[in-house]
Parts: structure tokens; sequence; C-alpha cells
């Protein structure tokens, strides 16, 4: 599978922007993930790249090829997409075993020649050899999760679509199939477009980070570059923790608070204690600043007491500026 380029793909829903014009390119054997809050458009980009929704406006280009475009007419349907996708809901077949579950996307394309075989390397991919005669209800949620990733397979997609699949289960199997997932993904060399409203999904997994908000795109990045270099102060809130000097313009992360000088052009600051929560490895330190920098975030080996006063310290190549 090539790149895919998104061309001002817009929609609306009656008086409802829910996607404003977008440009996007995803790269060929990337893992690119939409994150923003609910409503921000991203599972509506999603489903227009699937086919499942029409654009009113703008392009879709795979590999160079037009899968759609308005003023061209063009708008290659969902089963000729050649892309999988797995959902929020699994959306198994109750009635169907686990092989006709894996099976439903080749017979839909009609395929017959070695249908089997295929299918049964699906689920050995995700380790699920021997429960192909299960019905989903027989199966955990993990397990249903893992079907639903053998059915996206099986059919061999270019692209493989994902819409918050991990969000129905809980925290434990949540961080051990996020893990399963992407090695799969990264062995079998497949470009994925994942969405999510859960930060740790997206910096821990992906290649690349889009954060939407509003319809919007509003910064697209590496993960080290979202967090560390935000252009915007939706971004800077939305992923991890953030301290500002200055409202929407200058900020810093709490792990660059530290307790001791570096140099004399540290900036210094005086603050009281308001709170401690112990988080296994540090305690967390809710500080009240008496500079006008209002609540900060800052780390700590060693509990303090609620009240103290404290002196912490900033470095200047620490305090990155919002251009936006």
């Amino acid at each position: 599978m090539g790149e895919i380029r998104i061309r001002r793909l817009e929609k609306a829903f009656g008086t409802v922007k829910a996607l404003k014009p977008v440009d996007l390119t995803i790269r060929s054997g990337s893992f690119t993930t939409l994150l923003g809050p609910s409503g921000c458009g991203k599972t509506t980009l999603l489903r227009m790249l699937a086919g499942l929704e029409e654009p009113d406006q703008g392009e879709i280009y795979v590999n160079g090829e037009c899968f759609f475009s308005k003023d061209k007419r063009t708008n290659r349907p969902v089963h000729k997409r050649h892309f999988g996708m797995v959902f929020q809901d699994f959306a198994l077949w109750p009635h169907m075993t686990v092989f006709e579950n894996v099976a439903f996307g080749l017979r839909a394309a009609k395929r017959k020649t070695g249908l089997r075989e295929e299918v049964m390397h699906a689920l050995k991919t995700v380790r699920l050899e021997g429960m192909e005669k299960r019905y989903p209800h027989q199966l955990s949620g993990g397990q249903q999760q893992r079907v639903a990733f053998a059915r996206a397979i099986a059919i061999r997609p270019g692209l493989i679509l994902f819409d918050e699949p991990l969000s129905a289960l809980d925290a434990v199997l949540r961080d051990e199939l996020r893990a399963e997932l992407i090695h799969l993904v990264k062995q079998m060399g497949m470009t994925a477009l994942y969405v999510t409203h859960d930060q740790t999904e997206a910096m821990s997994m992906s290649d690349e980070v889009v954060v939407m908000k509003e319809g919007e795109i509003l910064q697209m990045g590496t993960p080290e570059q979202i967090y560390g270099t935000p252009a915007h102060s939706f971004v800077a809130r939305f992923i991890g923790k953030s301290n500002w000097l200055e409202p929407d313009k200058r900020m810093l992360r709490p792990e660059h608070v530290r307790w001791s000088e570096n140099s004399a052009s540290d900036q210094q600051f005086t603050a009281i204690v308001k709170h401690a929560s112990y988080m296994g490895d540090r305690y967390e330190l809710e500080l009240d600043i008496h500079q006008g920098s209002g609540s900060w975030i800052a780390y700590s080996p060693t509990r303090l007491a609620a009240g103290e006063y404290v002196q912490v310290y900033v470095s200047k190549e620490h305090i990155h500026e919002i251009q936006a």
C-alpha cells in the first residue's frame, strides 16, 4: 500500500460542521493516530476514508489512485477499497462461529480458493488456534477483539482502520492488547490509521499523531514533537500535564520543574505545596506558585507536606512558547 493523501476533505451533518477542510498524508507502512476529544471529527474522517460516509467536498488518493473526488464524481465503494476495519464494539456476528466471522470478508469478496488456509493463518496470527468452532458469547472480551482483528487482516488489506478498538476493555487487558496489536501491525508491514481519545494509546503506539479539535487538525507530528513542542495551547493541555508561566503562551512540563538550581540563568519560583499524591515511583505534587502563575504540577522522590513552602527552578531551554 502506497501513501494515502487526503485533500480538503469536509463533512457537515445538517448545520453541524463535523469536519472542516482537512489535508492529511499517511505514509506507507506507518502507524498514524487521530487523537482528540469526542466530537472532534476523528471518527468522521476515518469513516469517510473507509467509504462508510460520503464527504461533502475533497479528494482521497491511495497510492496515486483516486478513491474519492467530489469534482470528478468518483467514489469507490467500500468493498472495493480493500481496507480492513476494527470497530469499538467488535461487530461480530453472534450466530456465526469464530471461523465464519473471520471468513466473512473473504466470502464477501467471493474468495473460495485457499479460504480455510487464510482464516486459519489469521487465527494463528492472533493466537486463537483451536477456537474456530466457538461462538462470540463463549469468548472473553480480549478474545473477541482478537477475532475482530483476525477478520480485518484475513483479507490482507492495504490499510487497516481502527475505531477506538480497545476502549471497551478493562485497563489491564487494554495495556496487553495495545502492545500485541502494534507488534502485529508492524510484523505484517501494514499501514494503520487508529482513532482514539486516549493519549496514552496515541503516544505509545504511533509513528505519527494527528491532534484534532472541532473538525480541524491542530498539529501532526511524532509523539515526541507533539509532547515536547505543542503548536497550540489545546495540544499542550490535552497531551500530558502542562504548567503555564503565561496563559496559553509559555509553558513547561512537570518533569522540568527542579528542586535545585543548575545555573545562574535559571528562573526561581516560590511555591506552597497544596497536595501530594503517591504514584509508586515518585510523588506528584500540586504547587501553588506565588509569582502569579497559578497551580503547577511537579515530581519529587520524597513526600512533602501540604502547606510547606518550597523553592523550585526552571531552565530557560525547558520553557516552550506557543506560536499559534
